[in-house]
């Protein structure tokens, strides 16, 4: 189908849906849910919270944002040893917004208390609003006396850089949980991103030159607005874009083996040029590390695996290792795998006898046909929560396969036809399945397995 910070869900991607809940605030809430489901081992409480969690996936296809999120909330509050009072739940029915979310250093930090959901029938007399940026002293106290509730907060003071906005309400002295939010404030901001669209306008076809021309978007698109599907260090992102900038206009190559960390990229290859995120280790300087190519679901994003999924489990697994990571944008039309694998190739030489692929749902069916169409290009397949149509060939019944599946997934059917395709054309294929696991959790429940599994295959 679904900063750090965030991540998406499978309808996520999906823009103009009039809801209050934009998909920020949906990424928010279940990267919340994820780092709590990761430090719970009640198996009564995962179990309920997985029950509630498949009715935010159905919510999600509905278009129902509003009752997704309130969803969440109901999943999240199954994994406490507790169940939430009153305020509590008032509390995590509320959300905190940004007009903007790359800010002047000179300005003020614009914001807005609003409902995600309804939880009661009336706000209490009481009830107090605490704004902080966390490691300055910028904050301010509001009382709620109606929703929506807009404040401001002075940037002037606070140091350049991309931060965690923390907020909280109150009654009667007593702090409810604390939620964050995240801005980056820079100097200069309009100066800066006049000269990034300047040097964006002359930039070439090229990796780096069609990737300076998505940075500035990008970071214009941070200052009006726009609903970022994941928290974007945008402060960083505009200092990078700048560096860029000068490494074009010299003519100079920017990215490379050479360059490691985390980076949006956009790869010109085939026809098309893709959206990637691209984890590069610190070993792809010296050597030829095997790279993971993951593939997301439907109204998902480059961002989906990198900041959901787990909080980005995935990104874990392959910092532990020192492989590459890349995460491709998808639509709904078969992506050209191979011809992104060749042009990446070309910057990032990574070992092309272990390029391990894995999807979740409309992902795992794009994962199950890249590697029915092209199956030497791959060294093992992990199709988590979907199955796939594929093709009989010899070179397939020397490509291993991984099929995961949560009991409660509706896709159950899918994942057992491929696995039974699998088996009569003799491929070697593991099946795995997850009780009580529903569609979204299965990435975040699977991926440690999915790993170990990939670490016990042999050599090509």
């Amino acid at each position: 189908m679904l900063p750090r910070c965030l991540l998406l869900l499978p309808l996520l991607g999906l823009a103009a849906l009039p809801a209050q809940v934009d998909r920020l605030e949906l990424g928010l809430r279940l990267r919340r849910f994820e780092r709590n489901l990761a430090a719970t081992e009640d198996t009564a409480r995962r179990d309920a919270a997985f029950t509630r969690l498949d009715r935010a996936v159905q919510s999600f296809f509905r278009l129902d944002l509003g009752a997704a999120a309130a969803a969440i909330a109901s999943a999240e509050a199954a994994l406490a040893a507790h169940p939430p009072d009153a305020d509590e739940r008032l509390a995590a029915s509320l959300q905190l917004t940004l007009p903007a979310r790359l800010v002047d250093a000179e300005a003020e930090l614009a914001f807005t208390l609003q409902r995600s959901f309804a939880e009661g029938d009336e706000l209490p007399a009481d009830l107090v609003l605490r704004v902080e940026v966390v490691g300055s002293e910028a904050q301010v106290e509001l009382p709620v006396a109606a929703l929506p509730l807009a404040g401001t907060l002075p940037c002037r003071g606070v140091p350049a850089g991309d931060h965690v906005l923390r907020w909280h309400l109150s009654r009667r002295e007593r702090a409810l949980p604390a939620r964050e939010a995240f801005v980056s404030i820079v100097v200069d901001r309009e100066a800066r991103l006049l000269a990034l669209d300047a040097a964006a306008n002359q930039a070439g076809p090229d990796l780096d030159g069609r990737t300076l021309v998505a940075q500035a978007r990008l970071l214009r698109g941070m200052t009006r607005g726009r609903a970022e599907e994941t928290v974007l260090p945008g402060a960083r992102l505009l200092a990078e874009a700048e560096d860029l900038a000068r490494a074009v206009a010299a003519g100079e190559a920017f990215h490379g083996r050479a360059r490691p960390g985390e980076h949006w990229l956009r790869v010109p290859a085939g026809k098309s040029a893709f959206a990637v995120r691209l984890l590069v280790p610190a070993a792809a300087a010296e050597g030829s590390p095997p790279l993971v190519l993951a593939l997301h679901g439907a109204g998902g994003s480059e961002n989906l695996f990198f900041d959901g999924y787990g909080d980005g489990e995935i990104v874990r697994q392959c910092t532990a290792r020192g492989f590459y990571l890349c995460a491709p944008r998808a639509g709904l039309g078969a992506p050209d795998l191979g011809a992104l694998l060749d042009a990446l190739a070309a910057r990032y030489p990574f070992d092309r006898d272990r390029v391990l692929l894995v999807g979740h749902s409309m992902g795992a069916a794009m994962a199950v046909a890249a590697a029915s169409r092209e199956p030497g290009r791959f060294a093992a397949v992990a199709a988590l929560g979907g199955g796939g149509e594929v093709q009989a060939s010899e070179p397939l019944r020397r490509l291993p396969f991984f099929v995961g599946i949560g009991s409660r997934d509706f896709l159950r059917g899918g994942a057992e036809r491929l696995h039974l395709r699998l088996q009569a054309l003799q491929v070697p294929v593991a099946w795995h399945e997850y009780p009580g696991v529903e569609h979204l959790a299965i990435v975040q429940v699977a991926l440690p397995e999915v790993f170990a599994w990939f670490d016990a295959l042999p050599p090509r």
